[in-house]
C-alpha cells in the first residue's frame, strides 16, 4: 500500500508538471486553464476598479460603479448589506483569511470567483484557481502568463493587478486603498505617524476582523515594490494604473478624483457587463 501511494503521488506531480510546461506557452490542457485562456484579452482597451477594503471606501461610491468592471477580494462582502453593488470578479489568496471565515466566502456574490489551486479543497465553489508563486526565486514578480502562475507580493491587489492586465484592461483604477497601516512606505512622504496606537481603523467597518480572529500578516516593504512592478509593466505597454482611493497614502500610482472618473459620460465608456 505504502509503494501505491508513493507511486500515485509521482504520478500526480508528473502529471502537474505536464500540464503546467504547457501553461508556460498559453497552451491549456485542463479546463480550467481553459477558463484562464478565455480571459486572454477579454477587455482589452477597456477600464476596471480594482476595490481595496480601507477604511475610506464607502457604499454610496460602490453603488455608483453600477455597469463598470470591479475587482474585490477577502472580506468586502462585510459592506454588502449597505449597497446594491456586487463585484465582477471576487478573489481571496490569504491562507488566515480563508481559514478564518471559510463559510462567508463560500457565499460570496460575484460574477467570478478566484482563488488559489492550494485552497481549492476548501473554496470549491471558486471558478478558476491558480498557481502561486510556481517558481519560488521569482516571488515578486509580475506574472503576464496567469495561466502559468501569479506570483504574490504582500496583497491580494497584487494578485488581480496581473490578472487585469492579462485581462487587457487599459485603465486601472485602485478605489478604497488607503495604505493608512503601520509600517506602511513612501518614497515622497513621512508616514511614521501610521505607527501608533491609536491609527486602528484601516478597514472600511470596525467588524471586519473579529476579536477572536487570527489576523493576517502584512508585509507593506512587499507590497510597496509589488505596486511599483506593477506600474512599470503596465506602463511598458502603455497602459495605467491610477489611484482614485478617497484618502490614500500610497504614492506609487497617479491620484485621480474618482468623482470625475465617473463623469456623465461613463456609460460610453463601459457596456454593462451581463
Amino acid at each position: 500500500m505504502r509503494i501505491m501511494r508513493y507511486f500515485k503521488r509521482v504520478l500526480k506531480l508528473l502529471l502537474i508538471n505536464f500540464v503546467n510546461s504547457f501553461s508556460k506557452i498559453n497552451i491549456p490542457l485542463t479546463m480550467n486553464n481553459y477558463k484562464i485562456l478565455q480571459l486572454k484579452n477579454k477587455y482589452k482597451g477597456k477600464r476596471c476598479f480594482i476595490i481595496g477594503n480601507g477604511p475610506s471606501l464607502k457604499p454610496e461610491d460602490l453603488d455608483r460603479l453600477k455597469g463598470e468592471i470591479t475587482f474585490a477580494s477577502n472580506k468586502i462582502y462585510k459592506i454588502f448589506n449597505k449597497t446594491y453593488w456586487r463585484p465582477t470578479f471576487y478573489m481571496v489568496v490569504d491562507p488566515v483569511v480563508m481559514e478564518e471565515n471559510l463559510e462567508d466566502i463560500k457565499y460570496v456574490e460575484a460574477n467570478k470567483k478566484f482563488t488559489l489551486k492550494g485552497y481549492k479543497s476548501m473554496f470549491s465553489t471558486a471558478d478558476i484557481y491558480f498557481n502561486n508563486n510556481l517558481h519560488k526565486n521569482k516571488r515578486g514578480t509580475f506574472s503576464t502568463n496567469i495561466m502559468e502562475t501569479l506570483y504574490s507580493s504582500g496583497t491580494v491587489s497584487f494578485s488581480m493587478l496581473q490578472i487585469a492586465y492579462y485581462m487587457g484592461f487599459s485603465d486601472v483604477y485602485l478605489l478604497g486603498h488607503d495604505y493608512n497601516f503601520n509600517g506602511a512606505v513612501s518614497k515622497t512622504k513621512d508616514l511614521s505617524f501610521l505607527n501608533n496606537d491609536n491609527n486602528s481603523q484601516i478597514y472600511f467597518t470596525k467588524d471586519y476582523v473579529r476579536i477572536d480572529e487570527k489576523k493576517a500578516g502584512q508585509a507593506p516593504a512587499e507590497m510597496y515594490s509589488g505596486m511599483e512592478k506593477a506600474k512599470l509593466l503596465f506602463e511598458s505597454s502603455e497602459r495605467n494604473i491610477y489611484n482614485a482611493t478617497r484618502v490614500s497614502y500610497l504614492d506609487v500610482f497617479d491620484m485621480r478624483n474618482f468623482d470625475d472618473i465617473l463623469g456623465e459620460n461613463s456609460e460610453k465608456i463601459n457596456k454593462k457587463i451581463k
